[in-house]
């Protein structure tokens, strides 16, 4: 398989690109669909790097050299689990991205860990997090080992005052009120919000009243969101704007101004 590859299915609906630079992962959330689709047992149990993969990286960008297609870090793993304070791994892929002008979008629970690598992001990169609850023992039940809802919101704020496109998953729903609180609570350093349902779950919700309250509480505070397919084919009738994030918009500006970093941002932030 290839390591800069074309998800499928809901994946789809996040990027067109994406890497799984590790295996495993240690966040040992709750509703994680990865373990039974990989019949992997050892999921949470063992993290490793991919074999060879940056060099299977440096193999393949050329090929998506220039693209328009964000490249998502990542699917099936988290980029900044506790394993990439030892390896990091994540920040040499961002650098043979960069290399190469291909624009990325980083997705992550790891909170600011993720800070670390935010001088090399340009302005045609984004950086996500998962907001799933913001009750810390809630969390500490869903998502063992993640960050706190409260260092992840702090990763958002940092990266949006470093004048990096940001953007949230409100995905899985696990309390659709909170789901609304989460928006309330962020949208000044969001972006862009995805919003989805809880899957392989078995409870009932109303996710038909919870999509137009979602829907009118992003149109209020003027939000860019998108609408995923599960949750969207319960809004039959409702008009609402998705907005395609997957990929930039190129200009025929030459491509170091998609390459500029935010190096002098963070250090004007810093001081």
């Amino acid at each position: 398989m290839s390591i800069i590859y074309r998800p499928s299915g809901r994946a789809a609906e996040y990027a067109h690109l994406a890497i799984n630079h590790y295996a495993g992962c240690s966040h040992g959330c709750k509703y994680c669909y990865v373990p039974a689709c990989t019949h992997n047992s050892r999921f949470f149990e063992y993290q490793s790097v991919r074999k060879d993969v940056l060099y299977r990286i440096r193999q393949q960008a050329p090929k998506f050299a220039g693209t328009d297609e964000r490249v998502l870090l990542c699917f099936s793993t988290d980029p900044y689990q506790p394993l990439d304070r030892k390896k990091h791994i994540t920040r040499e892929v961002i650098k043979i991205l960069r290399e190469f002008d291909i624009p990325f979008q980083v997705l992550t629970k790891g909170g600011m860990r993720a800070a670390r690598d935010f001088d090399l992001y340009g302005t045609c990169d984004a950086f996500a997090t998962t907001l799933t609850l913001l009750d810390n023992y809630q969390s500490r039940v869903w998502e063992p080992m993640t960050a706190l809802p409260a260092d992840r919101i702090a990763a958002i704020e940092t990266a949006k005052r470093a004048g990096i496109e940001t953007w949230v998953s409100l995905e899985p729903v696990i309390d659709p009120e909170m789901s609304l609180q989460i928006i309330k609570e962020t949208h000044h350093a969001v972006d862009h919000y995805k919003v989805g349902v809880m899957n392989h779950q078995n409870y009932i919700t109303d996710w038909r009243a919870f999509g137009i309250a979602a829907i009118e509480l992003l149109e209020k505070y003027n939000k860019s969101y998108h609408i995923k397919a599960d949750l969207a084919k319960h809004l039959k009738g409702v008009a609402f704007n998705s907005i395609d994030t997957r990929k930039i918009k190129r200009t025929t500006a030459p491509a170091a101004t998609c390459r500029a970093k935010c190096s002098s941002r963070l250090a004007a932030d810093s001081g």
